[in-house]
């Protein structure tokens, strides 16, 4: 069965990281979000809908069983499936990039009829970022894009079985501002629509939803992974994965759903719990780290970063706190488009590719700092800092006689 993988988009919800590459390009854990989904797609057919700034590995490209569709401008899902009508057969899947866990709904897909689409319960705030639609004796009668409506109890995520029928549909409106839900709607409303329920698809709309993801990369590597060496004075719980080359201080604990990377270090006296380290990353002396992705070549000298999203190649200067929780508890809301409520009640920073922080620096609740930043010593920063800026707190002694 062909598979259609859309990677074109602008990815503008996931500022900072949208500036450096596609979102499913993210490398987290031992392999970028779209490697870790094609894994599970080996022995069938992949389109790959890209734009001309994708830039896609060697191993992806030179894949003779993945072929590559360009779309030059992102003007979403209708455009990218039309622009593959060349290379799709009858029937095909349509996934988003980063379905790192797409191997466990395989079969499930192919025993659906086209057109059909996946559907979970709706739950409140679906509307924002799904179609929601509405089921009547075992199909579904209308579909509403990111709408709320009376009798409407699910919501449709991004993994799709179609036919040529869609596109041939999609192709008579490809100038107004048609979309595939539309599509879908007319569809359900003449003669019904099929659908097949799932659970456990991750989301990965807004640059927050990392952290949802990071526990589907983990049971991907986990089912790979080789059983690690206990050493003395240190505590790993078994539930941890630690790759090649990984170099542990005295007294250090590792608990939890938890992977480090090849060529890691990990400082004496350090936690780290139920986080992704990634590979070259160095923690120091007395850090903590807990429900957190930090990328490769990343250096943290000590302190506490909880329930964050720290980019490659950052250098985190000494006693570097986040503060991860609203003292009234309320969920937090990060500075994306008109300001985005992440429903999370945990939160740390979001921070991009090689920023440098000062010692003694502190970050509030949904703090976003843009890539190239640099943060001063004993600089408190909160909302957003742009990329390639320079943020410090002017503070001056004050000498007196005695």
């Amino acid at each position: 069965m062909q598979t259609l993988i859309l990677t074109a988009g602008e990815s503008s919800r996931f500022w900072p990281f949208s500036e450096i590459c596609h979102k499913s390009l993210l490398k987290v854990g031992n392999k970028t979000l779209l490697e870790h989904t094609l894994e599970g797609l080996k022995g069938i057919e992949v389109i790959l809908v890209v734009n001309p700034k994708t830039q896609l590995s060697d191993e992806i490209t030179k894949n003779k069983n993945i072929k590559i569709v360009m779309q030059e401008e992102p003007k979403g899902m209708a455009d990218a499936i039309i622009k593959s009508k060349a290379v799709v057969k009858d029937d095909f899947l349509v996934i988003m990039p980063y379905y790192v866990n797409i191997k466990d709904y395989i079969q499930k897909l192919n025993k659906a009829s086209a057109p059909a689409v996946a559907v979970k319960k709706y739950e409140d705030g679906d509307e924002k970022t799904h179609g929601i639609a509405k089921i009547e004796k075992n199909k579904i009668v209308e579909v509403r894009e990111k709408e709320k409506f009376d009798g409407a109890g699910y919501s449709i995520v991004g993994m799709y079985k179609l036919n040529k029928e869609i596109i041939n549909i999609l192709e008579k409106t490809q100038n107004s501002d048609y979309t595939l839900e539309d599509s879908l709607n007319e569809i359900a409303k003449t003669k019904g629509l099929n659908y097949f329920e799932v659970d456990g698809l991750p989301s990965l709309k807004y640059v927050s939803d990392l952290l949802s993801i990071k526990k589907f990369v983990y049971f991907n590597v986990k089912k790979k992974s080789e059983k690690h060496i206990k050493k003395n004075n240190v505590f790993i719980e078994t539930t941890a994965i630690l790759g090649k080359n990984v170099k542990l201080g005295n007294n250090v604990s590792i608990k939890g759903e938890t992977y480090i990377g090849d060529n890691s270090f990990i400082g004496d006296n350090s936690l780290i719990r139920d986080s992704i380290i990634g590979e070259n990353t160095e923690i120091g002396f007395g850090t903590e780290i807990a429900r957190s992705i930090i990328m490769d070549n990343t250096h943290i000298h000590s302190g506490f970063v909880g329930d964050s999203i720290i980019g490659q190649n950052c250098r985190i200067g000494a006693n570097f706190i986040t503060g991860n929780r609203r003292i009234d508890r309320k969920s937090i809301k990060i500075a994306i488009k008109e300001g985005y409520d992440t429903g999370l009640t945990r939160l740390g920073v979001i921070m991009g590719y090689n920023v440098k922080t000062g010692i003694n620096t502190s970050v509030m609740p949904g703090t976003l700092i843009g890539n190239n930043s640099i943060i001063g010593s004993n600089t408190e920063v909160k909302g957003r800092v742009e990329s390639n800026k320079l943020v410090y707190s002017k503070k001056e002694n004050t000498e007196k006689d005695i």
